[in-house]
């Protein structure tokens, strides 16, 4: 690396909503559009060694009414060879480009969403809760999201991965009571049911090491095939569940939801939750959300089973053998836990998510998500960060970097209101033999941040 760079960007913050380790989401009004584009640097980690490339490009977000388009058209062009990445634009370049395309927003009565899926959502978010269907930065995928809500029922949809078999589901809701004179009736009228069913079809979905029986072949070099585990495969995962809920606050700045969900994962075990869902809207000014879940768990299973890291835990070969998120499942051995969120922003200033999941008798069931952005708090200084890690066993283990986290981080210094001198930090994943590695990311930029 050299001793010197000179360093010039020229980039504006993207407001798409991609998940955190991708790309920063300032806080925007609603309506409102940017253009990101510009030149820069970034240091990539690949293959144990730390490479530079030069970055130009354009990157932007437009909202037409309730249609929003993001775009990535970024290139990186080695500073040694002067030839164009080739991780960035292999394996469909489409879907580097496309981030997103969408209509409305979620819990609207029409809701569509094609391109990078960052936080999908099936109901309360038993079974599908934050679901990332892009946690590599090289590895980025196109999926689809369709909701859409006649008011006396409604459905939604979720689709990870257009380009192979992979993580499909819906949910189908019903508020019986609105078919009848008693859903004038405030409160009760908002009763619902629902029923959900998601599978994944990709091959390795269903892959469990059950015990070890065999030793390692010396003739054979290392890797899956030479597993001393048996294999048993169970078929294509699936889950169903059904919930229910009933809204017990609504006035004009608040409302609260009671609910209760039940989910069986095919060949495995089953379990349930109970929770409360409140949402506060202080005359537009700030807005807070909180959840908070009692969780029953049996034997051989793991609640929001597709999360933010399924893609990454699906199915991960080494030396050895492998590891498989169905393997996980067959040894958890269930307990009753907690999971609790809460989301704080007040107008344009700052936003926190706090997220964490713990489970009684289970020393690896913690998974914790954390979210902050400051654009605007503290005069001439930009912040924003996301966080996520599973497989928790300990407060001392909640913070550290390795295969079970992502995260991304942006610091800026702001010498004038449409100018940010900062850098970007990124610890997310590469794809490698089937599998992912850890690969770290450091892009000093200077962005120049308009709106419009």
């Amino acid at each position: 690396m050299k001793a010197t760079i000179t360093i010039i960007a020229i980039t504006l913050i993207s407001v798409s909503a991609l998940f955190a380790q991708n790309y920063p989401t300032p806080l925007l009004a609603p309506g409102e559009s940017q253009v990101a584009g510009g030149l820069g640097i970034s240091w990539i980690n690949e293959n144990g060694q730390t490479v530079p490339y030069y970055m130009i490009g354009v990157m932007p977000d437009l909202q037409f009414g309730k249609l929003g388009i993001g775009l990535d058209l970024t290139m990186r062009i080695s500073t040694n060879t002067g030839k164009i990445r080739k991780a960035d634009w292999s394996g469909g370049a489409y879907r580097k480009i496309i981030r997103y395309i969408s209509w409305g927003q979620k819990h609207d009565p029409v809701f569509a969403k094609v391109g990078q899926m960052d936080m999908a959502t099936l109901g309360h978010g038993f079974i599908v809760y934050d679901y990332n269907n892009s946690p590599s930065y090289d590895n980025r995928t196109i999926g689809a999201e369709l909701d859409l809500d006649f008011n006396k029922f409604g459905f939604e949809t979720m689709y990870g991965n257009f380009n192979q078999p992979g993580v499909i589901g819906g949910r189908f809701y019903v508020r019986p009571l609105r078919f009848t004179t008693l859903g004038e009736i405030p409160i009760i009228g908002g009763f619902e049911l629902g029923a959900t069913y998601v599978t994944d079809q990709n091959k390795n979905s269903g892959l469990v090491e059950v015990n070890h029986l065999v030793e390692p072949n010396p003739s054979l070099p290392p890797g899956p095939a030479q597993s001393p585990y048996s294999i048993e495969n169970t078929g294509r995962l699936s889950e169903y569940g059904f919930d229910a809920g009933l809204p017990v606050l609504r006035i004009p700045f608040a409302d609260a939801d009671l609910y209760y969900d039940y989910a069986q994962i095919n060949h495995f075990g089953h379990g349930s939750a109970a929770g409360i869902l409140f949402n506060f809207n202080g005359l537009g000014l700030a807005k807070a959300s909180i959840k908070l879940e009692h969780q029953w768990i049996g034997r051989q299973f793991i609640p929001e089973y597709f999360n933010q890291f399924y893609e990454l835990n699906r199915y991960v070969p080494n030396d050895t053998g492998y590891f498989s998120q169905a393997t996980q499942l067959a040894n958890t051995p269930g307990g009753q836990g907690w999971y609790g969120q809460i989301t704080v922003a007040v107008l344009q200033q700052f936003q926190i998510v706090g997220g964490y999941r713990g489970i009684d008798h289970d020393p690896n069931g913690g998974l914790l998500h954390l979210e902050t952005r400051f654009p605007n708090l503290v005069p001439m200084i930009a912040f924003s960060a996301g966080y996520d890690r599973w497989g928790i066993q300990s407060f001392k283990d909640a913070f550290q970097l390795d295969k079970r986290s992502l995260l991304y981080a942006f610091f800026g210094y702001k010498p004038y209101p449409f100018m940010t001198v900062g850098f970007n930090y990124y610890w997310t994943f590469i794809p490698v033999s089937g599998g992912y590695q850890v690969q770290k990311r450091i892009e000093p930029r200077v962005m120049f941040n308009f709106s419009f």
